[in-house]
């Protein structure tokens, strides 16, 4: 032995029982999927076998249920994030979950949600802005966040043109003091969703 070299013991592997209780108190902090609590129990070196073990008997006692987890996330994802569901279904899978099991939840989560509904709300409760995004740069940069939150290119379109049409818009064009945000989003519960101006 080299001088000032230690004496180390060889580390033992996890026991099967401690990492089965630091699975139950990493779903004790916050729920997860299946695949997240395998990919913890990996990070913990557990073998797959313990791992496969692991899964097993949460899943037996109660504590892991991929569906039911989805489907709480998804309905989270819509109610209070207002997410659409190209964004929910991206979040589910970096959750690691089964395709199909992410796909049931979404469908779940948006029966009788009308995405254009849904797009409005989230851009007045989470799009702050000081000004109407006029410029072609503004425009494209909340197409941009708009589609990143999930929503389709054409509700999106539709909508901005909802709202660049908006008639407090156009009367104050020749203004030196253009309509507020907040303004022209109030204004738009006057107008027609069926405007010929979307054309």
């Amino acid at each position: 032995m080299r001088p000032g070299q230690q004496n180390r013991s060889p580390v033992e592997p996890p026991s099967g029982e401690k990492l089965y209780e630091s699975a139950v108190r990493a779903l004790a902090r916050r729920a997860r999927s299946s695949g997240e609590v395998r990919q913890l129990l990996a990070r913990k070196k557990a073998t797959k076998s313990q791992i496969e073990e692991i899964l097993h008997r949460l899943r037996e006692n109660g504590y892991l249920d991929d569906a039911r987890f989805a489907r709480h996330f998804a309905a989270t994802r819509v109610e209070g994030n207002l997410h659409g569901k190209a964004r929910v279904r991206r979040d589910l899978a970096a959750r690691r979950l089964k395709p199909q099991i992410a796909d049931e939840a979404v469908k779940k989560a948006f029966e009788g949600v009308n995405e254009t509904e849904l797009l409005r709300e989230y851009i007045r409760r989470k799009v702050r802005m000081s000004q109407p995004p006029t410029k072609p740069t503004a425009v494209a940069a909340l197409h941009r966040r708009l589609l990143r939150a999930g929503f389709s290119s054409a509700t999106i379109i539709q909508e901005l043109k909802r709202i660049l049409q908006s008639p407090l818009l156009k009367a104050r064009a020749t203004d030196a003091e253009a309509p507020s945000w907040d303004e022209l989003l109030d204004s738009l519960s006057e107008i027609s969703d069926t405007s010929e101006s979307f054309g």
